[in-house]
């Protein structure tokens, strides 16, 4: 007798434990908070948080009035989470916000005068969803962050954390400046999010052999890894075509491992189901519904059309229709649902762990509907009798770990080869070399460092001491190299990068002055006067 698909699916799921479904989100972005305006600068932030931080908080708000648990782990750079926190910038989103409503009130002045009523109506829709972030901005006390903690509290959601400023750690030269960036990746969150964080994702999804044992000293449970560090083959990223392949090792994706000899558990992202939302060429943000995101009106720099077509041509973009392009968020959620209770019975793994992993801002700035699209996977789910929807921590709670293979990982990242393509090429490199002549400085130096030990009374250095490590953490930002790759931000990255290190040499100059004053012993003060540091002892040197 023949089965079916489904009675087939019911005889596995006697075999074997219910499959288990993870979805990670990253939000990072560099410091911009007092560094310029528009068009880079502070109008990233102002417009991520209304188009996705504050539609996401929604989003949890509505499962959770449902006694549904979104169950999505939200990973939160501690230099993002600082800006989110900062009283410039909840006047700042404010302001911005205002701003968008008198510009949209203008907009329509205009399609009006030239009797374009579609677009007319959908201004009124736009003014409604800038009051509408306002008043859940108010009701939140404008703590973005705060609001996130509630949410991980009451156990809506996992919170998670990465490095102090997204530091890109394989490239970086010395095991100090590494533990520098976790250690105080770790102590900036607890400071803003109050709660001890279980998960570490490495800037990037960047590792190299290593690394595990830093993160998991700092007491990190977790991370998640690119398929290519776990699977070998040809690299997939969602960046672009790639080209490298390597052996493949065998390995699955679809389940969970120790990495290396540390107890760091690694989660590896599935290329099929991240590829479903984030491919270029096949992924659901390319509907021809969905908002259109590279077309804006040219003074107001709002979005009012639609994707339209694959053409391309931004001139032939039709008006949005926000009713249309919800049905399908909501349509193309089913379809997910799907695609992840079929992988989970088609998987070879004895209790299969399907791990998808996305940059956050994806979920309603580049993808407008993605905050729907999310709380209608996670309301199918919390009905799916086929997967379990899980954070990392409750998963490894229930694994058995005598059957958790340990496995060296291949170093990875997820940009374009899988490799360090777009953080290390021709016109990074002197970037790198005056982030390693830096490196050099703090580890040969015993003052260097936020954690001690100082020998006597020096607490007065203290402030030279923070400003330069604040500044240098800004400076290794993976975010410079990553913007002169794109071409995206004119010479902002460059300009970004020089006046931290510009910083760096300030509060440098005034450290070794301290420190000369004191009349230190040599064997104390000596490695702060490296003739290779020469070039630091003024800002004419950078």
């Amino acid at each position: 007798m023949l089965r079916t698909r489904e009675s087939c699916r019911e005889v596995k799921m006697v075999a074997r434990k219910r499959p288990w479904f993870v979805m990670v989100l990253h939000s990072h972005l560099p410091w911009v908070m007092g560094y310029g305006r528009w068009p880079f600068g502070e109008e990233w932030i102002y417009e991520i948080a209304w188009d996705c931080y504050i539609p996401l908080i929604r989003a949890f708000r509505n499962l959770e009035r449902d006694g549904i648990p979104a169950n999505i782990t939200l990973s939160v750079t501690p230099v993002l989470a600082d800006q989110l926190a900062s009283e410039s910038f909840k006047s700042g989103l404010v302001e911005y916000l205002g701003d968008r409503r008198r510009r949209v009130a203008d907009d329509r002045a205009e399609f009006l005068a030239r009797g374009n009523t579609d677009l007319a109506r959908l201004t009124i829709w736009i003014e409604e969803q800038i009051d509408r972030a306002l008043q859940d901005f108010e009701d939140m006390g404008r703590d973005i962050p705060g609001a996130l903690a509630d949410l991980a509290a009451r156990g809506c959601i996992e919170l998670a954390t990465s490095a102090a400023s997204h530091g890109y750690l394989p490239l970086l030269k010395h095991e100090k400046t590494k533990r520098l960036q976790i250690r105080m990746g770790k102590v900036g969150f607890k400071e803003v999010f109050g709660m001890e964080p279980r998960g570490f994702w490495f800037p990037e999804c960047a590792y190299s052999p290593g690394l595990e044992e830093l993160v998991a000293g700092e007491g990190y449970a977790y991370t998640v890894l690119d398929a290519m560090a776990v699977q070998g083959g040809k690299a997939m990223s969602q960046y672009g075509e790639s080209t490298r392949t390597v052996p493949p090792t065998g390995r699955s994706v679809e389940t969970v491992y120790k990495c290396c000899n540390s107890e760091l558990a690694v989660f590896p992202r599935h290329p099929e189901l991240c590829a479903q939302v984030w491919s270029r060429w096949t992924g659901y943000p390319g509907d021809f519904a969905y908002r259109e995101f590279h077309k804006q009106k040219p003074r107001s720099g709002m979005r009012y059309y639609r994707v339209t077509d694959s053409a391309g041509d931004l001139r032939t973009k039709k008006p949005y229709d926000p009713t249309v392009a919800a049905a399908r968020a909501r349509e193309h959620a089913a379809h997910y649902v799907g695609r992840i209770e079929e992988a989970a019975d088609e998987s070879r793994s004895e209790v299969p762990i399907l791990t998808t992993a996305f940059d956050t801002e994806l979920y309603g700035h580049w993808w407008h509907e993605g905050p729907i699209f999310l709380e209608e996977v996670a309301r199918l789910l919390a009905q799916s009798d086929a997967v379990n929807h899980a954070t990392p921590s409750r998963i490894l709670e229930e694994i058995d770990w005598e059957k958790v293979d340990r496995i060296e990982p291949l170093e990875s990242s997820w940009g374009v080869n899988c490799d360090h393509t777009v953080w290390m090429n021709e016109r990074t490199r002197p970037m790198w070399e005056k982030i390693w002549e830096l490196e050099d400085i703090v580890n040969g130096s015993w003052a260097l460092t936020p954690f001690g030990p100082w020998p006597g009374d020096f607490w007065e250095l203290q402030s030279s001491v923070d400003t330069f490590l604040r500044e240098f953490l800004l400076m290794m930002a993976s975010d410079w190299e990553f913007l002169m790759y794109t071409g995206t931000a004119g010479d902002y990255p460059e300009r970004r990068f020089e006046g931290h290190r510009k910083n760096c040499a300030e509060a440098y100059g005034r450290l070794r002055a301290a420190l000369k004053d004191h009349q230190l012993p040599e064997y104390l003060y000596e490695p702060l006067y490296d003739r290779r540091d020469a070039d630091l002892e003024s800002p004419e040197g950078c």
